[in-house]
């Protein structure tokens, strides 16, 4: 059979990928050897808010003291309810897909030359070719999965039932994350972290860091920073050999999640034969149009390289629709971050730091959660908010963290995509009380100073 496009690999990217081309004319099939949906939907993004939410949902009851009764988690309840959101999310995918005749194949797909494609036997032929097929988790010699102690993030949040004594090995959003979940059922839970801060990611602010820190330390995670680790036993209990600055010692768990090392799967594609290059740990080079070094080649989503994100990976999808579909679009300049830990986080651009090593003058201006009166509602007036500025307050970069980061965050996104100052946010009036109401402050600070 004959299409304009074939997709290989129905994750976020993929689909929006494959949903943008059919709208704009093209005839288009997905080839996807597992589920609809991908890391995000059957994994990751999803099922990991659902449980995040219901926790902290929990969390927030215990914090508040005109609330009595006990309020705890049925695991199998809220497990069949995760399974309830996976469905729902994927059957408006499926149904979106028949609206616009997309075929879906089920099956390992092979690529061994240009403009044609081997699932389940046959050959099919294609004009274009979208790769979306991914990462997974990297194995690694100091911490070898064994899909039963020792395990990745994702089959961690699907386990059915979790230990009392949970190691997680890495600092960074889903160490973060992971901790925040588990630690809101009771467990006793401990961050191992090679670097010396929590959440070593480009765009996050130390002071973030340290906020999120200091927050799950308080709710009892214990922390482990600048610690070279490995695991020398995991027959029964899993052992870890820890090396701090200042001292050695073992550490033990029930489980051990390793929130490390990633690597994409290009499993059955023969880049080099399609002409298509790929970086030293094997990610597909594109452009800002997410083309390939070959013209009828697209990449999108984790196997397209950093940020390994959904966010990115769904608009990547769109941008390779348009540009096969005729429209000249190019990926937006900033990508907003979003991770749910006890506290929300939100980031987009650069921070203070980073636009000092780039040699650039910024202001910082910063509103604490506090002064918010939404936030004190929400009995939540933890957090911050710092947006970096030049000279002519143009935004360079924004770290929060607090209730609603998340959502905050995108519409610092939208200001900063579009060029907007601080004297166009300030025309804006936001509703009150509300959370996004930081903005409002964030802009009058910014060019009046505080009124109060």
């Amino acid at each position: 059979m004959n299409y304009d496009v074939v997709v290989i690999g129905g994750g976020i990217g993929g689909l929006t990928a494959a949903i943008r081309s059919s709208e704009l004319g093209k005839k288009v099939a997905i080839i996807e050897k597992d589920e609809l949906g991908g890391e995000c939907l059957n994994r990751a993004c999803i099922p990991s808010k659902t449980l995040i939410d219901a926790v902290k949902l929990v969390s927030k009851t215990t914090k508040s003291n005109w609330i009595s009764g006990k309020v705890e988690i049925d695991y199998d309840r809220l497990g069949v309810f995760k399974n309830e959101i996976i469905k729902n999310v994927k059957n408006s995918f499926t149904s979106v897909l028949k609206k616009y005749n997309i075929d879906v194949i089920k099956g390992q797909a092979s690529v061994k030359r240009e403009g044609e494609v081997e699932v389940n036997g046959k050959v099919i032929t294609t004009d274009m070719m979208v790769i979306a097929t991914g990462s997974e988790p990297l194995s690694l010699a100091d911490f070898p999965l064994n899909g039963r102690n020792v395990v990745d993030p994702w089959t961690a949040m699907n386990l059915p039932s979790l230990p009392n004594n949970i190691i997680i090995v890495g600092g960074g959003v889903a160490g973060v994350e992971l901790a925040t979940l588990f630690r809101a059922m009771n467990k006793n839970v401990t961050i191992i972290e090679l670097m010396p801060r929590l959440l070593p990611v480009p765009g996050i602010d130390i002071e973030v860091a340290n906020e999120v820190k200091k927050r799950l330390e308080e709710k009892g995670v214990k922390i482990y920073l600048n610690t070279k680790s490995k695991i020398v036993k995991s027959d029964d209990k899993v052992v870890f050999t820890t090396q701090t600055p200042s001292s050695t010692e073992e550490v033990k768990g029930d489980l051990a999640v390793i929130t490390i090392g990633r690597k994409p799967v290009t499993n059955g594609i023969d880049l080099k034969a399609i002409k298509v290059d790929s970086d030293q740990r094997g990610y597909i080079k594109v452009d800002n149009k997410a083309r390939t070094s070959n013209p009828k080649v697209y990449a999108v989503g984790d196997v397209a390289g950093v940020p390994l994100s959904a966010t990115k990976a769904w608009r990547q999808g769109i941008i390779a629709g348009d540009n096969i579909g005729g429209k000249n679009t190019e990926m937006p300049k900033y990508i907003p971050s979003s991770i749910f830990a006890d506290l929300e986080i939100g980031v987009v651009g650069q921070t203070a730091e980073e636009l000092k090593k780039a040699g650039i003058d910024a202001r910082e201006i910063k509103v604490l959660m506090r002064e918010i009166p939404r936030a004190w509602t929400l009995n939540e007036p933890e957090g911050f908010l710092k947006v970096y500025v030049d000279s002519e307050g143009k935004i360079l970069g924004a770290n929060m963290v607090g209730e609603g980061a998340t959502e905050v965050i995108n519409t610092l996104a939208l200001a900063m995509e579009l060029s907007l100052k601080l004297s166009d946010l300030y025309k804006v009036q936001f509703s009150h009380p509300t959370i996004s109401e930081v903005i409002t402050e964030i802009s009058q600070r910014g060019i009046y100073g505080e009124i109060y």
